[in-house]
C-alpha cells in the first residue's frame, strides 16, 4: 500500500465511519459494477438515489413516489451542458438540492396539487444515506478525454447517491503535497483549461454539477474551497464547532489534531455537512463572474454560536430589563463579515423557532444588501429599504417577518457643506431621539436588529431610538475593528456579552487576509500634528531655495492649504510614482490615495499625470550602461535611480497605467468636478480598479491603477488587487484601522499589503492602538523594517537545511544537490524557501535586504539544479514569489546554466547525453548516476498507462539496482545506460523473465497484460507463447480495425461496450483465459488500447 493511502486517505476513511459515514466502497477501476453503476459515464449511484427519493418524501408515512415520478426527477438534475460548471452547479444548488423538484400529485390527497420532491431529509439527518467511495473512476466525456480519458478522485462523498465532496489526498511527504492536490481538483473540474493554463479539457464536469465542497489534504495540512477556486482560495477549517476538539481527542486517541482530522470532523460529520450545504454554500457575481463561496470556520463558527442564543436566550420580559438574546460578532476586517450576517439570515429562515422575526439590518452597504435580496429569493420574501423616517416607521410597525433595510451614509466627507438631501434625512430620522419618533413602533419579541459597524459614534444614538421604537428585539452588532477598551463596556450594554471573535493575528495565520506592514516616506520619517510651517516645509522641500520656501510660505498659510498645495502634491505624486514602480507595479498591484480633501483627490490625478510624463522622460534619458544593469546591481543602487531603471523597464505598462478621483458630490460643486463625482462613473471605475493589471488575456487588464479618494471606499471596499495604500492625511483610531484593512485581501499573488505614510500617521499610531486590547489588536499595522527579524528567522531556517547535515551552501554545492535526493527533504526546503523568498520580495529593493540577495540566488540555483536531476515536477520557484525576487533569482540561475522556466530534460530527448556529461563534470558520478536512475523512473511513471507490465517491472528493476550497486557509481551509470540504450533502439530489457516472440511493438503491451494476468511466475514454452502472441494479434487488429478519432468519447461507450465483450469471447474460446479473469483482461486490455490510441490508429 502506498504511503499516500496508509497516512492519509485510511486515517480519513476511518474517521469518517466513525462519524456516520455507514456505507463504504473501494472502488474499483476497471469495473463500475463495484461502484453501483453501469459504465464510468454515470456520476450519480442511481439506485441509492432512487431508494432514498422513496424514503424520505413520504404520504402519511408511506411510500407513495412511483417510477415515472422518480424518473422525472432525476431527468432534472440533467441540465444543458453547453452552460458553464458554475451556472449549472448554481441552477441545480438553487432550484433542485435546496428547493427540492416539483412533480405532478396525485388525485385524493391535498386536493391532487403538485408535490414538492427534496433530494434529503434536512431535519432528519440520519435518514439520508452517506457513502464513501475511494478510487471512483469517471470517463470524460466528449471533447474532455485527452490523455488517459478518465479521472480518479480519491474519495468522493455522496449524499443519498449524489457526489457532494470530492477529497483529493497526497502524501505528506511529496513535495508541496496541498499544492499538488488542489492543482488535481482544478483539473478533474477543467478550471486549469477555462484559466487559459492548459489547451485541452481534461476532467468531467458531471461529475460536479452537484458538488459542494473540494477538499485537498495531506494529514498534517487540510484546505477546503468550492469549484473555481484558485490556491490562495483553499483554506483550513480550524474548528470542531459544535464538539469540543478535547473530546474528539480522545475519540481519536490523539493529544492534538491534525487539520485533516479537524476539517473531517468540523465539515464532514453529516449534520454539519447537510447545515453546511443548506445554509453556507453560496453562489454570487463579482466583477461579472460567477463564484461560489464555502464559509471560513469563524463565519460557521458565529452563526450556529448567534443562532443558539436566539433560541436560548432570555427575553426581556424573562429577563426583567435587558434582552439577552444577542450580542456582538468582532470579525476582523477582510474575513468576510458581510457574508456571516448572510448566512446567519438564511439559516434563521429554515429554522422553526426563527423562521417567523423581522430581520432590521442598520446598514451603510449596498451590497450587503444586493446579497441578502439574492438570499430573500431562496426564502421566498422581499428586501425592503428603507431611506427616510416615514419608510422606516411603517416598515418596522407591520407584523409580517420581512427583511427591512435602514440604509444610512457611510462617513461623511467634513469639507463638505451639504449632504445628498435623502440620505441626511435617512442619517437624521434614524438617529433621532425626539419624543414624536420615539414611541413605540412594535412591541413584539420576535424581531431582531442587525447594526453592521457597532462600535462607530452613530451606534449609541441610533440604539436609543431604535430600542424606543423596538423595546423587545433581540439586537446583534457586528464590528469588524475592535472596541476600544473604554467603550467596551458601552457597547456591551447595548448589545450583550461577545457571541463570537476573529482576531487580525488570527486571520493572518489563517491566510483569510495578508499582513500589513507599515512604511514612511518624509525625509524625517513623518509629519507630525503642531508642527511649525518651517519645519513642515523644511521636511517637504529639503531642495528648495531659502526664497522659494518664503513664497511657497506666503501662499499657503493654512494646513489646508498645505495640503492641497499644488507643489506640494506635485513632490508626492512624484514620489508615490516612484515608489509604485519601484516596488508595487511589476506585481500587478494597485494603489488607493487617501488625501486632506475632495480639491486635493482631483489635484492629485494631474500631479500624477504629470508625474508619469515626467518619469518617462527622465527614464528614457539613463544611460546604456544602467539599462543593461542586472538585477544583482540594481538592488544596490539608490532608490531614485532604480526608479528610474524599473520606470524604464516597464515603460510599456507605465504609458497604460492610469489615474481617477472617487469623491462624492455637492450641490455648488465646479461643474468640472462631474467628472470625480457621478455615480455611474464611479462604479464603473471601481469595477475597473478591480480587474487585472496584467493578464495573458488583453481583454481582462484594466490599466486604472490608481484611486484617489478622501473618505470614500475607505470601508466595505474589497478589491484584492490593492497593494499599497498612500495616506496624505491624518487618519485615527477604528477608521484607521479600517482604512487600512483596504490592502490585507488576499489574490493576485499578494504576500502583504503596503501602507505608505506621507503624513505621519504613525506618530499617532502607538496613541491610537494603546486603546484597545493588546490582543485585540496584534498583527494590525507592523513597521516595514520589523519584517527584518522574521526574514533574517525565515533565511536561517532553510538555511538549516544544510547546515544540520553539516553542508555549507556555497562550499558544499554539489553534496546540497544530493542531500535533496530525499523527496522528504526536498518537500521541507522548497516550502521554507519559498517563505523566504516571499519574505524577501517585500522588503527589496530596501537597502535592509540587500544582504539575503547573495543567499537566496545560490538556494533558488540548488534548487534549480535538484528540480532537473531529480525529475520533479513542481513549478520553477519564481512562480510562486514576487515578481522582483523572481527576475532576480531567474537572471543568476539562467547565468549558471540552468533556465528554470524549462522543464527537467527527459531520458528521451536528443540532448539527455550532454545534460548528463554536463552533470558529471559539475557534480561527479554520484550525481550523474542519481540523475539517470531519476529520469529512468520519471520515464517509467510517465508511460505506465501504455505498457503497465513492462514499466512496473522497470520500476522495480531500478530497485534492485540501486540495492544491488549501492554506491558503486560506475556500475550504477552502466546499469542505466544499458536501459536507456535499449529503450531508444526497443530492444527486450535484461530484467524481463521470457524472450518475447518477434513481434511489432504495438503488440507488445497487449502481450505483456495476458502473460502477467494468466500465466504469471509460469515458464512458457515457445509454443504456448506463440499461441498467446497470435491470440493477441488477432485482439490487437480487431480493436484497430474499431478505431476511429472519437472512439473514446462518452457517445461511443455502446460500441466500446460491444468491442469489450467481444475481446471477453475471444479470450475465452482462445482456451488461454479462463472464464474468471476475461472480464478483467478485457478492462485491462482497453485501459491499454485506450492509451496507445494515436499508435493503434495508424496500424
Amino acid at each position: 500500500m502506498s504511503r499516500e493511502y496508509l497516512d492519509v486517505e485510511l486515517p480519513l476513511i476511518d474517521q469518517l465511519r466513525g462519524l456516520g459515514w455507514s456505507h463504504y466502497i473501494n472502488g474499483s477501476v476497471e469495473d463500475p459494477k463495484v461502484t453501483l453503476r453501469q459504465n464510468f459515464t454515470e456520476v450519480y449511484l442511481e439506485s441509492i438515489l432512487r431508494t432514498k427519493l422513496r424514503e424520505i418524501n413520504l404520504r402519511d408515512g408511506e411510500e407513495w413516489l412511483d417510477k415515472e415520478r422518480i424518473d422525472d426527477t432525476i431527468k432534472a438534475l440533467q441540465l444543458n451542458a453547453k452552460n458553464k460548471l458554475l451556472e449549472i452547479n448554481k441552477q441545480v444548488t438553487e432550484d433542485l438540492l435546496l428547493k427540492g423538484h416539483e412533480v405532478d400529485g396525485i388525485e385524493g390527497w391535498n386536493g391532487g396539487r403538485s408535490q414538492i420532491i427534496q433530494f434529503f431529509d434536512w431535519e432528519n439527518v440520519h435518514n439520508n444515506q452517506f457513502t464513501i467511495i475511494r478510487q471512483f473512476r469517471v470517463d470524460c466525456p466528449p471533447g474532455y478525454d485527452k490523455g488517459k480519458g478518465y479521472i480518479i478522485p480519491d474519495i468522493v462523498l455522496f449524499v443519498n447517491g449524489l457526489p457532494l465532496v470530492v477529497i483529493e489526498c497526497k502524501s505528506p511527504a511529496v513535495q508541496e503535497p496541498i499544492i499538488q492536490a488542489i492543482d488535481q481538483l482544478r483539473r478533474y473540474t477543467n478550471q486549469r483549461f477555462e484559466s487559459g493554463e492548459v489547451h485541452d479539457k481534461e476532467g468531467n464536469e458531471n461529475l460536479f454539477i452537484t458538488n459542494q465542497l473540494l477538499i485537498a489534504t495531506s494529514f498534517d495540512e487540510a484546505r477546503v474551497s468550492t469549484i473555481g477556486g484558485l490556491a490562495e482560495h483553499y483554506l483550513p477549517w480550524k474548528t470542531t464547532y459544535p464538539e469540543k476538539q478535547e473530546m474528539i481527542c480522545e475519540k481519536l486517541d490523539v493529544t492534538q489534531l491534525s487539520e485533516q482530522q479537524r476539517l473531517v470532523q468540523g465539515i464532514l460529520e453529516p449534520k454539519n455537512l447537510l447545515d453546511l450545504v443548506r445554509h453556507f454554500v453560496i453562489n454570487q457575481t463579482e466583477n461579472g463572474r460567477l463564484i461560489k463561496i464555502a464559509p471560513r470556520y469563524q463565519q460557521y463558527r458565529a452563526v450556529n454560536k448567534a443562532v443558539e442564543r436566539l433560541k436560548n436566550g432570555d427575553t426581556r420580559a424573562i429577563d426583567g430589563e435587558h434582552d439577552k438574546r444577542g450580542g456582538i460578532i468582532w470579525h476582523t476586517q477582510g474575513s468576510g463579515k458581510s457574508l456571516t450576517m448572510v448566512f446567519l439570515v438564511r439559516k434563521m429562515r429554515s429554522d422553526y423557532h426563527l423562521q417567523t422575526f423581522k430581520i432590521v439590518m442598520v446598514t451603510d452597504r449596498k451590497q450587503l444588501q444586493k446579497q441578502l435580496a439574492a438570499t430573500s429569493i431562496l426564502t421566498g420574501e422581499k428586501v425592503y429599504v428603507a431611506k427616510d423616517a416615514k419608510s422606516v416607521n411603517k416598515l418596522i410597525e407591520s407584523t409580517t417577518p420581512d427583511i427591512v433595510f435602514a440604509m444610512i451614509q457611510k462617513y461623511q466627507d467634513q469639507d463638505l457643506k451639504a449632504i445628498k438631501a435623502d440620505e441626511k434625512m435617512a442619517l437624521d430620522q434614524l438617529t433621532s431621539t425626539t419624543k414624536k419618533s420615539s414611541r413605540v413602533r412594535n412591541a413584539n419579541e420576535n424581531i431582531l436588529i442587525l447594526i453592521d459597524e457597532a462600535h462607530r459614534t452613530q451606534a449609541g444614538d441610533l440604539h436609543a431610538n431604535l430600542m424606543a421604537a423596538l423595546p423587545n428585539a433581540a439586537r446583534i452588532g457586528f464590528t469588524g475593528t475592535p472596541i476600544i477598551m473604554g467603550k467596551k463596556k458601552y457597547t456591551h450594554d447595548i448589545f450583550g456579552e461577545f457571541i463570537d471573535r476573529y482576531t487580525i493575528k488570527e486571520a493572518e495565520e489563517d491566510g483569510a487576509i495578508v499582513p500589513i506592514l507599515y512604511e514612511g516616506r518624509t525625509a524625517k520619517g513623518a509629519l507630525k500634528d503642531g508642527a511649525t510651517l518651517d519645519e513642515l516645509f523644511e521636511d517637504l522641500f529639503a531642495e528648495k531655495s531659502k526664497e522659494e520656501l518664503e513664497e511657497i510660505k506666503k501662499k499657503y498659510a493654512t494646513k489646508g492649504d498645505i495640503s492641497e498645495a499644488p507643489l506640494l502634491i506635485e513632490d508626492k505624486a512624484y514620489d508615490m510614482l516612484c515608489h509604485y514602480v519601484t516596488h508595487i507595479m511589476a506585481n500587478g498591484l494597485k494603489a488607493q490615495v487617501v488625501v486632506y480633501s475632495r480639491l486635493a483627490a482631483i489635484r492629485y490625478v494631474e500631479a500624477l499625470n504629470k508625474a508619469k510624463e515626467k518619469l518617462l522622460k527622465q527614464s528614457s534619458l539613463i544611460s546604456e550602461a544602467d539599462k543593461k544593469i542586472s538585477d544583482e546591481e540594481l538592488v544596490q543602487k539608490p532608490l531614485k535611480k532604480q526608479a528610474l531603471i524599473q520606470a524604464y523597464r516597464q515603460k510599456d505598462l507605465l504609458q497604460k497605467i492610469d489615474f481617477a478621483a472617487i469623491i462624492s458630490a455637492d450641490n455648488n460643486d465646479d461643474p468640472t468636478w462631474k467628472e470625480w463625482t457621478d455615480h455611474k462613473t464611479q462604479e464603473t471605475r471601481i469595477e475597473n480598479f478591480k480587474k487585472p493589471l496584467i493578464h495573458s488575456n488583453p481583454e481582462k487588464v484594466h490599466h486604472l491603477s490608481f484611486i484617489i479618494v478622501k473618505s470614500m471606499l475607505l470601508t466595505g471596499f474589497d478589491a484584492p488587487i490593492e497593494g499599497v495604500l498612500y495616506l496624505d492625511r491624518s487618519i485615527q483610531e477604528a477608521e484607521l484601522l479600517q482604512a487600512v484593512a483596504r490592502v490585507n485581501r488576499t489574490g493576485f499573488g499578494k504576500k502583504a499589503g503596503l501602507v505608505v505614510d506621507y503624513y505621519g500617521v504613525a506618530e499617532h499610531l502607538k496613541d491610537a492602538l494603546s486603546q484597545y486590547s493588546q490582543t485585540d489588536i496584534e498583527g494590525a499595522l507592523t513597521s516595514i523594517k520589523d519584517i527584518l527579524p522574521s526574514l533574517r528567522d525565515a533565511y536561517a531556517r532553510v538555511i538549516k537545511c544544510f547546515t544540520t547535515h553539516g553542508l555549507d551552501i556555497y562550499t558544499d554545492l554539489n553534496e546540497c544537490v544530493h542531500l535533496l535526493e530525499s523527496e522528504k527533504l526536498r518537500a521541507e526546503f522548497t516550502v521554507k524557501l519559498k517563505k523566504m523568498l516571499a519574505l524577501l520580495d517585500i522588503v527589496l529593493p530596501r537597502p535592509e535586504g540587500l544582504e539575503f540577495v547573495k543567499g537566496a540566488k545560490q538556494l533558488a540555483y540548488i534548487y534549480a539544479r535538484a528540480r532537473n536531476q531529480y525529475q520533479m515536477n513542481s513549478t520553477p520557484i519564481g512562480k510562486d514569489v514576487g515578481a522582483k525576487v523572481r527576475q532576480l533569482i531567474d537572471d543568476h540561475v539562467i547565468g549558471m546554466g540552468v533556465d528554470p522556466k524549462i522543464p527537467p530534460i527527459t531520458l528521451l530527448d536528443a540532448g539527455f547525453s550532454d545534460y548528463l556529461e554536463q552533470i558529471e563534470k559539475q557534480a561527479g558520478k554520484r550525481a550523474k548516476a542519481s540523475a539517470m536512475q531519476h529520469a529512468v523512473r520519471a520515464h517509467a511513471t510517465q508511460n505506465m498507462d501504455k505498457d503497465p507490465v513492462k514499466y512496473a517491472k522497470l520500476s522495480e528493476y531500478v530497485e534492485e539496482i540501486l540495492k544491488n550497486m549501492h554506491e558503486h557509481w560506475d556500475e550504477q551509470i552502466k546499469a542505466f545506460q544499458k536501459i536507456m540504450d535499449q529503450e531508444l533502439t526497443q530492444q527486450t530489457f535484461d530484467f524481463e523473465d521470457e524472450k518475447q516472440p518477434e513481434m511489432s511493438e504495438e503488440y507488445k503491451p497487449f502481450y505483456n497484460v495476458v502473460v502477467d494476468e494468466v500465466f504469471k511466475d509460469i515458464k512458457l514454452t515457445e509454443e504456448q507463447q506463440a499461441q498467446i502472441c497470435g491470440v493477441v494479434h488477432e485482439l490487437v487488429d480487431m480493436i484497430a480495425d474499431e478505431l476511429t478519432e472519437t472512439f473514446w468519447e462518452s457517445h461511443k461507450a455502446a460500441t466500446r461496450e460491444s468491442l469489450k465483450s467481444r475481446i471477453v469471447q475471444d479470450l475465452f474460446k482462445s482456451k488461454l483465459v479462463p472464464i474468471t479473469k476475461a472480464t478483467s483482461l478485457a478492462n485491462k486490455i482497453m485501459d491499454i488500447a485506450q492509451a496507445n490510441h494515436e499508435a493503434l490508429l495508424k496500424l
